[in-house]
C-alpha cells in the first residue's frame, strides 16, 4: 500500500489534531462549570480514518479520549455530550471498509461516559450542512463545536459557516490547504482556466464576487481571514498556520462569537507555538514557530499606538489584545515596564491610581465586573 496524507497522519496534521484536542479539553473544563448549559454538541463532519497506518490517531479518536480524560479528571463526571462523527468516504487504508467503519472499530475500546451519545453517519458533506444547521438552531440553549477538515475545499462555503454562527451558540474550526489554494487563486478568475471553478466559487463567496489579487501565501491567508471577519462581524476569527514542508502551508481557521472561547483557543495555539502563537513547522529544529526566524512581533508598537489614541478601558484593551492574537499575560508584560517608568498610569473612573499590579485584563473583568473598569493614560 502506497502511503500518503490520506493513509498517514503527517507531523503537521498531528499538530492540528493536538491543537484541537488542547482546545477541546479546555472547553470542556469551562462548560462543565456553567450550570445552565444542558448539553454540548460536537461535530466532526469529515472525520477520516480514525487511526492511520502509522498508528497516529485522528480527530475522532482524539475527541473521544479527551472526553474520557475529562471524565476521570473530574470525579467521573462530564457535561452531557452529543458527538456526531461523519465521513462518507471509503477507507484508503483498508479497501473493503468505509472510513466510518474504521472509526467505529477504533473507538470501540475507548471508555465512554453514560451521558455521551455518539452518532456515526456516512453522509456527503454537501448534504449534511442543512441537518447540522437545523440542530444548531433547534438546540439554541446548548453549545456546539463544529470541526470541518476536508480534503480540499470543493464543498466549503463561507456563507454556510456564517449561518452556523448566526445563532451565537456555536464555534467552527475549519482546516484549509492554503498553499494549494493560493497557487491557483489568481488564475481561477480566468474563465478559460477549467480547473479553477470550485476555487473561484469559494473566492467569490468570500469576497462578494470582487476579483482579488494575491501576492504570497501569507497575503492570501490574511485576505482570507479579513473576508471571514467581514462575513462574521459579531465573531472573533483567527488562524493558525501549519507547514507540511517548505512553503507548503495549511491553515486552521477558528470562528467564535465568545471572547472567552477565543481566548482559550489562543491559549491552545500558544502551547503549540510558544514563540508567537501563530504556526507550526517541522523544518525549524528546536524552534516551535515558523515565524521566529522571519520577523519580530509588532504587537508592542501597535499596543502603544492604541493606548495613545485616547483613553482606553480594560475591556477595550482585553479585546484589542485578543484580536491581535495575544493573551492578556502578553499585554501585561508590555505594560509593566511602562508603568515602572511612569510612562503609563492606570486609573479608575474616579481618577484614583490603581495598584501597580492591577490591570484587570481577565475575562471576568471584561464580562462581569464593570466596577473595575480602568482607564489607561500614557504620559
Amino acid at each position: 500500500m502506497k502511503t500518503s496524507t490520506r493513509t498517514e497522519l503527517l507531523e503537521h496534521s498531528r499538530a492540528k489534531v493536538e491543537l484541537f484536542k488542547t482546545y477541546l479539553s479546555t472547553y470542556l473544563n469551562i462548560i462543565s462549570r456553567v450550570k445552565h448549559i444542558k448539553k454540548i454538541h460536537i461535530y466532526d463532519l469529515l472525520c477520516g480514518e480514525g487511526v492511520y497506518s502509522d498508528n497516529s490517531e485522528g480527530s475522532p479518536i482524539a475527541i473521544l479520549k479527551t472526553i474520557k480524560d475529562h471524565y476521570f479528571s473530574n470525579n467521573k463526571s462530564c457535561p452531557n455530550i452529543d458527538l456526531w462523527l461523519n465521513d462518507n468516504g471509503l477507507s484508503d487504508i483498508e479497501s473493503n471498509k468505509s472510513k466510518i467503519q474504521r472509526v467505529k472499530e477504533h473507538s470501540k475500546d475507548i471508555y465512554k461516559p453514560s451521558n455521551l451519545n455518539i452518532q456515526f453517519t456516512e453522509i456527503d458533506y454537501s448534504k449534511i450542512y442543512k441537518s447540522v444547521l437545523d440542530k444548531v438552531e433547534s438546540f439554541s440553549e446548548d453549545k456546539h463545536i463544529i470541526f470541518i477538515d476536508p480534503h480540499g475545499y470543493k464543498n466549503i462555503k463561507l456563507s454556510q459557516i456564517t449561518q452556523l454562527l448566526n445563532f451565537g451558540n456555536s464555534e467552527v474550526i475549519l482546516f484549509l490547504p492554503l498553499f494549494d489554494m493560493y497557487r491557483f487563486a489568481n488564475k481561477s478568475y480566468d474563465k478559460n482556466f477549467k480547473g479553477g471553478k470550485s476555487l473561484n466559487s469559494f473566492l467569490n463567496d468570500c469576497f462578494y464576487n470582487k476579483q482579488m489579487n494575491f501576492t504570497t501565501v501569507f497575503d492570501f491567508t490574511e485576505k482570507l481571514k479579513g473576508a471571514f471577519v467581514n462575513h462574521n462581524t459579531k465573531c472573533f476569527v483567527d488562524t493558525f498556520l501549519l507547514e507540511k514542508e517548505k512553503s507548503n502551508y495549511y491553515g486552521l481557521f477558528f470562528f467564535t462569537p465568545n471572547a472567552l472561547g477565543f481566548e482559550k483557543m489562543l491559549e491552545a495555539k500558544w502551547k503549540v507555538d510558544t514563540d508567537q502563537g501563530r504556526g507550526f513547522s517541522i523544518r525549524i529544529e528546536n524552534q516551535s514557530s515558523l515565524f521566529q526566524v522571519l520577523e519580530t512581533s509588532s504587537y508592542p508598537t501597535e499596543l502603544i499606538t492604541f493606548l495613545k489614541n485616547g483613553h482606553k478601558t480594560n475591556s477595550e484593551l482585553y479585546i484589542f489584545g485578543l484580536k491581535k492574537g495575544y493573551l492578556p499575560k502578553h499585554t501585561i508584560e508590555i505594560l509593566k515596564p511602562l508603568r515602572k517608568t511612569n510612562k503609563l498610569l492606570v486609573k479608575d473612573l474616579a481618577g484614583i491610581i490603581m495598584p501597580k499590579n492591577g490591570y484587570y485584563l481577565a475575562y471576568e473583568n471584561y464580562k462581569t465586573n464593570p466596577v473595575k473598569i480602568v482607564k489607561y493614560f500614557l504620559n
